[in-house]
């Protein structure tokens, strides 16, 4: 029995009942040999990539080489065990392997690497945030006399590990040379303890790679004949460049999923692509490029906002989607109303519309373009972003509101509290109240101010920077919305979740609006780009290739700019629109031009 039999007998336990997968998706899952697969917003690419993993795993079964599943989140490798336990596939067993890119490097490379350099310590991988708590602790009793401002941040000091043959080591750093040394010694303390960050481990394995190369090369081909590669746009180049070279022999296909116009992590690193598949070279390359997300409406908009023109993109017209709308706002208030009405009109107009239970998303493409406009807005911490408690999440909420309420660091917050028992109990009271879905809105401020009047020895009584009432109701909205046991549609029904592009990506909802209002300004020669005239032409269906730009400045900002556009106007399924700030409108013709291109004026909808 060849795949695509075997195919049609795994197809009514992983699709809708009647649905079928369409002939560029079989093509796919049919495909052998090292490839790359270009997967467009929508496409259906985790549920292709679930099925050839369920029929490899399947026909690898009796073999004593396997298949490796690499993607980029925790989230990421739930959803494809979830579709793999609906084929049956509950265990996923040695010679296989299924999990993150960092798991994949942790565990085959630089756990080993660590223990070679340092011995029989423990070796705790930490995040960012986590680490740089930690540096902070002991920079404190190594940094100058006369340093008295804030701790540096260790991450964008970029240190480095660097080993010697003879398995020694030392710390290199861009750090400033007057705090270098203190800087340097911090981190060479935290990597002798086993305290190590993602990219201290990414060194790591590329030192045990380059030491023992060709047996490491030997051993995965030895142990996969598959390989596949999920969202390949967001491998660091230190990580393709070592899978390559791990996944390089002839005996492994090596398949790279991904959508190269997705590629977001490199934006702030001059926009060098770390995958550039080849469509060229046609046996190695394949391409999902129907869409049964959202209708042709907006698929029209997306093929055109991309760093090149995406023509094969096209919409399976599964969804009716709307046409695209552009709000013109003054302020935060006057969006958000323009925005919800707009909302309630095609909940009027449209059945699937009404009935989605996605979300309605306001994405700008950094936080503080959010925290300038929007004054419910908090970027999230790290310890919010990843998956932590619900306990913990609500304690970080709290402690970040008092931060910014008291201007002290978060780390001073949590000396306070560790020598103040009635602060903790408060805090305790607090977490309960926020947890509890009958929000009493007046006790929780009332918590809130007697913990500020505690911290503060009642220097402050109240909340006078932080508008601690939207900031309390937004968070609630976030918080509960990400609790699996929550129900959805009750959740989905709240307000707008607000949050930038990137916090974004991978998800569907039911409508989407970027706001235009970020300036890109270049230091070196004091010029400011409005993201909005850099997108403006795309909007219009004008396409112009990035690399006929002669500015470099100019270049850079608008491939990042469509980067940024493509993925946040590719999440919603039917109501795409854009929030243009009324200032920033040099004159009608900008208005013409959109209303002439088939966008829809809010304003003269909803007849504001």
């Amino acid at each position: 029995m060849n795949i695509l039999e075997n195919l049609k007998i795994i197809t009514p336990k992983i699709l809708p009942s009647g649905c079928d997968f369409f002939d560029q998706q079989k093509e796919v899952i049919s495909a052998e040999g090292s490839i790359d697969i270009v997967a467009g917003p929508g496409s259906g690419k985790t549920t292709v990539l679930t099925a050839k993993c369920g029929l490899l795993l399947n026909d690898t079964a009796q073999s004593d080489k396997g298949t490796c599943l690499i993607t980029h989140t925790n989230v990421a490798v739930d959803e494809i065990r979830t579709g793999l336990k609906k084929l049956g596939i509950n265990d996923i067993e040695y010679p296989n392997f299924i999990g993150t890119i960092q798991e994949f490097f942790n565990s085959f490379f630089a756990k080993k690497a660590f223990h070679i350099i340092i011995g029989e310590k423990t070796f705790n991988v930490v995040d960012d945030e986590e680490y740089q708590d930690k540096f902070e602790k002991l920079f404190d009793d190594r940094k100058p006399d006369w340093y008295l401002v804030n701790n540096p941040n260790v991450k964008k000091c970029n240190p480095q590990i660097l080993f010697t043959d003879n398995l020694s080591y030392e710390i290199i750093s861009d750090a400033k040379p007057s705090y270098r040394n203190a800087l340097n010694e911090s981190v060479r303390t935290l990597f002798s303890w086993g305290v190590v960050t993602n990219q201290q481990c990414l060194e790591l394995s590329n030192w045990y790679i380059n030491m023992h190369g060709p047996q490491l090369k030997k051993a995965m081909s030895n142990r996969f004949r598959y390989v596949l590669l999920d969202e390949a746009q967001d491998t660091s180049h230190l990580q393709f460049e070592m899978l390559n070279y791990l996944f390089s022999d002839s005996e492994i296909s090596f398949q790279k999923f991904g959508d190269p116009y997705q590629a977001l992590y490199n934006i702030f690193d001059g926009n060098i692509d770390t995958w550039i598949p080849t469509k060229q070279l046609e046996t190695n390359y394949r391409e999902i490029s129907e869409t049964s997300r959202f209708g042709t409406s907006i698929a029209n908009i997306i093929k055109n906002v991309c760093v090149e023109r995406y023509d094969t993109f096209t919409s399976l017209n599964i969804i009716d989607s709307f046409e695209p709308h552009y709000i013109i706002y003054k302020n935060e208030d006057d969006l958000i109303s323009k925005y919800r009405d707009l909302i309630k009109y095609y909940e009027l107009e449209s059945d699937s519309f009404s009935k989605s239970i996605k979300k309605d998303a306001i994405l700008s493409p950094f936080h503080n373009d959010l925290s300038c406009l929007f004054s419910i807005y908090t970027k999230p911490s790290t310890m919010q972003r990843n998956n932590q408690s619900p306990v913990k999440n609500i304690f970080h909420f709290l402690v970040d509101m008092i931060c910014k309420e008291m201007g002290i660091t978060y780390k001073g917050i949590i000396e306070m509290l560790e020598v103040d028992l009635t602060c903790r109990t408060l805090i305790s009271k607090c977490i309960l109240k926020l947890a509890n879905k009958n929000l009493e809105l007046n006790t929780v401020i009332k918590l809130f101010e007697d913990i500020l009047i505690n911290l503060s020895n009642s220097e402050k009584k109240e909340f006078s920077k932080v508008n601690l009432e939207g900031q309390v109701e937004y968070f609630r909205q976030v918080f509960f919305s990400s609790l699996k046991n929550v129900d959805e549609e009750e959740t989905s029904k709240s307000d707008f979740y607000i949050g930038t592009v990137h916090s974004a990506k991978g998800e569907t909802h039911r409508s989407t609006l970027l706001v235009l209002n970020t300036k890109f300004i270049d230091y070196d020669s004091n010029n400011e780009l409005l993201m909005f005239d850099l997108l403006f032409e795309y909007l219009l269906g004008n396409y112009k290739n990035p690399e006929e730009i002669l500015d470099t400045v100019e270049k850079n900002e608008t491939v990042k700019s469509l980067k940024l556009a493509y993925v946040a106007l590719s999440r919603p399924t039917h109501l795409m629109a854009i929030a243009i700030p009324e200032s920033i409108i040099k004159d009608r013709n900008t208005i013409i031009k959109l209303d002439k291109f088939g966008w829809k004026n809010s304003g003269e909808l909803l007849h504001v």
